[in-house]
């Protein structure tokens, strides 16, 4: 984790910089469904997230068609850009 994220919305989980979490899952809108090592599950913006330290990853962002960012904000580590609506 790059950068704490305090969540706003139920299903978003507190991070905070030099935590180790594990991406369930990656979503087109800048947001992961992330675990942490207490069992707690829930979203993050993946701006918040250092993924150059992932075995494999060479620590680049996916980019959208034509490279374009894949969502608002991709790229500026203005993760507050990457709005949302709850899941629940």
């Amino acid at each position: 984790v790059r950068c704490m994220f305090l969540p706003s919305l139920p299903d978003e989980l507190h991070i905070t910089t030099g935590e180790v979490v594990r991406i369930v899952g990656e979503f087109d809108d800048g947001w992961a469904l992330c675990a942490n090592a207490r069992g707690e599950q829930g979203v993050v913006p993946l701006e918040c997230l250092d993924r150059g330290a992932a075995a494999g990853n060479n620590g680049q962002q996916g980019l959208g068609v034509g490279g374009q960012p894949a969502y608002p904000g991709q790229g500026t580590g203005d993760w507050r850009m990457s709005k949302r609506d709850s899941s629940l």
